[in-house]
Parts: C-alpha cells; structure tokens; sequence
C-alpha cells in the first residue's frame, strides 16, 4: 500500500503530497506512519529543503518510539528496533549537518547550536547501538569542531574499531585515513 499510494509516486511534489494524503487517512494503521513520515523526510531531502527532511526525521522518530514502547511479538523484536532507531538518530545528524553547512556561516552561533544538537542525535543513535561506527565518525567530526580533539580521537577509534569489526574493511581502512575539521575556535565550549 505505501509502495503504490507514496513510495513510488513521481514527481517529488507530487510524492510528498500523495504521502500526506495518506497519513490523513484515520484507518491507515500506526505501523506504516513511521515509514511514511521516512518517505517524506527522504523526499524534502532529495529537494534539499533541509529544514522539513529534518521536521519530518523527527515526527518519524517520535511515532517510531511510540510503536517501540508497545509489547513486541517477539523478543528478536526489540534488538531490530534498536538498531533501527539507531539508524534514524543518525539520519537525523545527517541532516542536521547538511542543514547547518547550507544554510549558516560556518561560524556562526546558528551553526554551532545546530552543531550541538547533532552531536547529541549521534549520542542517541549510539545509546541505542553502541556499535554504530557511523554515529561515532560523525560525532568525532563534531568533537573536533568544537575543539575536543580528545574525545574527536577517542571516537574515530572507535568507529574504525567497530567498522572492522562489523566486517566493513573498506570504512575501516577510509576512517583511518580521516583528517578531522579544524577547531572553531568561536564554537569553543566556556
């Protein structure tokens, strides 16, 4: 149904409305609302409207958690939500970076809230999965930005640890060749 009705419909504009329309429909049920919230937020961020891919990120994650908190069919359940919830919190740090290299001055007071409130979407993502390497690269990057080449380090360490140890030898050997950002020094915690 998501497929035919929100997924595969073309243009961007016309996907995103077709989307919409579905989730106004009160006998969809609340297991399809976090994959279309998903659909949207891809779509506003293939159209590089940053500020709704990251709104709807967000009602995904929400309606997301929601369904988490009902009694699971089955215990292998729960470990796949979490790795999934994990995913979206480093989705939504994505954007959220790509929101704040678009549309603030680099060292601006905007960027650098925008900054902080990315670093804590990858904390989360790896609250929920401590061997999430791509939320520990991300979150180095952000370290390092904020002049705390320590735990920049201690971060990069660990996603090329835990990348290697997912299997994915290609991101390891890459992160080891990372050269994080320079500091800013105006982003400098007090």
């Amino acid at each position: 149904m998501i497929d035919k009705e929100c997924r595969d419909v073309l243009p961007a504009q016309a996907k995103i409305q077709a989307c919409l329309n579905l989730l106004s429909d009160r006998r969809l049920s609340t297991a399809y609302i976090a994959p279309i919230n998903s659909e949207i937020s891809s779509t506003f961020q293939s159209l590089r409207d940053y500020d709704n891919a990251i709104k709807y990120k967000k009602i995904e994650i929400e309606r997301a958690q929601s369904a988490a908190k009902q009694p699971a069919a089955s215990a292998d359940a729960l470990p796949a939500s979490f790795g999934a919830m994990s995913q979206r919190y480093t989705e939504l740090g994505t954007l959220q970076a790509l929101n704040r290299l678009t549309s603030f001055n680099s060292q601006s007071d905007e960027a650098r809230r925008g900054a902080a409130e990315e670093q804590g979407n990858y904390t989360l993502a790896l609250q929920y999965n401590p061997m999430n390497y791509r939320a520990y690269r991300y979150r180095a990057e952000i370290h390092s930005l904020l002049c705390d080449s320590a735990s920049a380090a201690q971060d990069m360490e660990a996603a090329v640890r835990f990348a290697a140890e997912a299997g994915d030898e290609t991101t390891a050997r890459d992160y080891k060749r990372v050269t994080l950002s320079a500091c800013i020094p105006a982003w400098r915690r007090d």
